[in-house]
């Protein structure tokens, strides 16, 4: 069976880069369908003509002999399913099975756990930065760090906590001691932790080794320069 046209519709300044990098490191040739956000930071509608629910990444998938198309939406169902079909080298794939099952839990869990309090997070900073007039400016830094002290910093914190001891007893890793479509996934929100200042370096020493390993791959580099040529920003 040959491996189908693969096409990323990828929204700059998007976690759809991460897309990009597992393509890159399990050597598969693909198109970039690239879109722009508009003025109010929003993706275009363009992307509904794909996906009614006009979210990135998306991937288109085209049968080189039918024509047929198929469209993945989701990150983590992405990952799952270029990692199960299109891993035809085995490059990344795991043989044992407790291992492939955890594998598994952090492609759910990247987008659930994690990402809820850090975009909380990350929500709450742009509110406070926000050009608003006093004294609604005042109210609205109040009610963030509110918001920020009772719930989504502490939760943020319990997180970044529970990988940091995943990745310290995984040499490095998330499973097993090695690269999984798990690593690449879960890049995007502990780089995004470390970069907004929402976790220190020298308070998480795994994750900060752990993000500079994965920074440094021939996969990141090679996907973040194709980004970059797509209007992509660093």
């Amino acid at each position: 069976m040959s491996t189908p046209i693969i096409r990323v519709h990828w929204l700059n300044e998007s976690r759809a880069f991460r897309v990009l990098q597992l393509l890159e490191q399990l050597k598969l040739d693909y198109e970039i369908v690239p879109y722009k956000r508009n003025q109010d930071f929003r993706a275009p509608e363009d992307a509904k003509k794909i996906h009614p629910l006009g979210r990135f990444p998306l991937v288109e998938l085209e049968d080189r002999t039918t024509g047929k198309k198929k469209v993945l939406a989701e990150s983590g169902y992405i990952f799952h399913y270029i990692l199960q079909h299109l891993d035809s080298k085995g490059l990344l794939k795991n043989n044992d099975p407790d291992q492939a099952e955890q594998i598994e839990y952090f492609l759910y869990y990247a987008e659930g756990s994690l990402q809820l309090p850090l975009m909380i997070e990350f929500i709450l900073s742009m509110t406070k930065k926000a050009p608003i007039p006093f004294p609604l400016s005042y109210l609205s830094g109040k009610v963030a760090d509110k918001i920020s002290e009772k719930y989504s910093k502490g939760e943020l914190q319990n997180q970044l906590k529970f990988v940091e001891g995943e990745i310290a007893k995984n040499q490095g890793y998330l499973v097993g001691g090695k690269l999984s479509g798990a690593d690449i996934l879960m890049l995007f929100p502990l780089q995004s932790a470390l970069n907004r200042g929402f976790a220190k370096r020298e308070e998480y020493p795994h994750i900060s080794k752990f993000v500079d390993t994965l920074t440094s791959l021939d996969s990141y580099s090679a996907a973040k320069a194709k980004a970059t040529a797509n209007g992509g920003k660093f």
